[in-house]
């Protein structure tokens, strides 16, 4: 399908979110302890991150956002979470969610973007117990009356409204899976945050019952996945037409990169002159052991940004030009991003050895990174055992259908 393409790149042109970001670091690290105490990120911090257009970043000027574009995206989200994981995966599920309301068609954005500080969550499934039970829309005339309970919805304390799994029905009669809007005042938020890793996200569960989601505010994953969007904005903004599952999921290795980063910058700044126990080492900086972790879990970090940055300038230039991506470079998106949140992980571990045994106290700086890494990276889209099949599949022409969208 031809489309018109951007000519001047959008990152050329949308405000300097990456040094916003870092400008918030030090209010983002003050506020980590009241928002691991309240297990949901301060008032401070959202409100500050609300301000400085952090939580719409590929919104389209025309609807008040900043109108970056995926690779501006995912390196303020990793500066946000450098300061803070939480914040940043938090900022990480709105920016995405978010976005995803640009693909609806132009009544249900007026209606997401014409109150104050919009900003989206969302969950694609209801209860995990109930992943494929999806019978939760009940058709009534001119839309879908939805009850259900949905959980691990991060950002939902801040967001106006949310998007949420259900099932459409076909005009042949049959059903599919599909999200539909719902907005703050019909939703209520039962508390079941209680985590070990990211516990400032307040990922609580989102509960709906017999909300009335009109047929605007509904489109089925099937069309989503592909890129066949209700907004009539496609031909002329690149971003209404990026990818949909590739931006949904690089989004989720940016802030486990951001905490490996944090785990790298702690490290260095205390361990060259720490003695090492039981050893001739008086400092730990002339210690080959401690010179090949960091070293390591340096090039870890990043292999790992670069992997995703490849991934978001594959996103961005094919909106560019108009092509959705094919699903060999969808396939590769999703395994990338995974893969990179592995070697981030790993790097963190790399890391908490050298610095030692007392790097896991409770109290720990790095416990807690360590703590929301591996949290965080272990969401279902950053499976790497998943993201390997689903691209092995596609590389070796495969018979059977992918195992999951991509």
């Amino acid at each position: 399908m031809t489309m018109t393409v951007q000519t001047q790149p959008l990152s050329s042109t949308a405000p300097d979110l990456v040094g916003r970001a870092r400008d918030l670091a030090d209010l983002i690290r003050r506020e980590i302890p009241q928002g691991q105490q309240d297990r949901q990120i301060t008032a401070a911090v959202s409100d500050a991150l609300l301000e400085a257009q952090l939580t719409n970043m590929m919104v389209p000027r025309r609807l008040g956002g900043p109108e970056a574009d995926a690779h501006t995206m995912i390196d303020a989200l990793i500066e946000i979470a450098r300061a803070d994981a939480s914040a940043g995966w938090s900022a990480a599920l709105l920016n995405a969610c978010t976005w995803f309301g640009i693909t609806y068609g132009e009544q249900a954005q007026q209606e997401l973007f014409g109150v104050d500080r919009a900003a989206m969550c969302g969950i694609f499934f209801p209860g995990m117990t109930r992943r494929h039970e999806l019978g939760t829309g009940e058709k009534v005339e001119g839309g879908y009356l939805l009850t259900g309970e949905y959980p691990y919805a991060s950002g939902s304390a801040i967001a106006t409204s949310a998007l949420l799994g259900m099932l459409a029905d076909r005009p042949d009669g049959t059903q599919a899976v599909a999200l539909g809007i719902v907005h703050r005042a019909d939703w209520e938020i039962r508390d079941t945050w209680f985590t070990e890793g990211m516990r400032g996200t307040g990922s609580n569960t989102i509960v709906v019952k017999d909300v009335f989601v009109p047929d605007h505010a509904v489109q089925t994953f099937e069309d989503l996945q592909i890129g066949k969007y209700a907004t009539p904005f496609g031909d002329s903004e690149p971003n209404s037409r990026a990818a949909f599952l590739p931006i949904g999921t690089v989004i989720l290795a940016a802030p486990v990169i951001g905490a490996a980063k944090a785990a790298l910058d702690y490290v260095l700044e205390k361990i060259p002159n720490r003695s090492v126990g039981y050893t001739v080492y008086t400092e730990a900086r002339n210690s080959p052991t401690h010179q090949l972790a960091v070293a390591q879990a340096a090039s870890n970090i990043d292999a790992a940004h670069l992997l995703l940055t490849r991934a978001a300038d594959d996103i961005d230039r094919m909106a560019a030009i108009g092509v959705y991506p094919d699903e060999h470079l969808r396939a590769r998106i999703r395994m990338d991003t995974s893969h990179a949140a592995t070697l981030s992980r790993e790097a963190i571990d790399l890391l908490l050895t050298a610095a030692g045994s007392a790097a896991f106290a409770l109290d720990s700086t790095l416990a807690r990174i360590w703590r929301d890494a591996n949290t965080g990276a272990r969401h279902a889209f950053q499976t790497p055992e998943i993201g390997k099949e689903v691209y092995g599949r596609v590389l070796l022409g495969t018979e059977s259908p992918l195992t999951i969208g991509v």
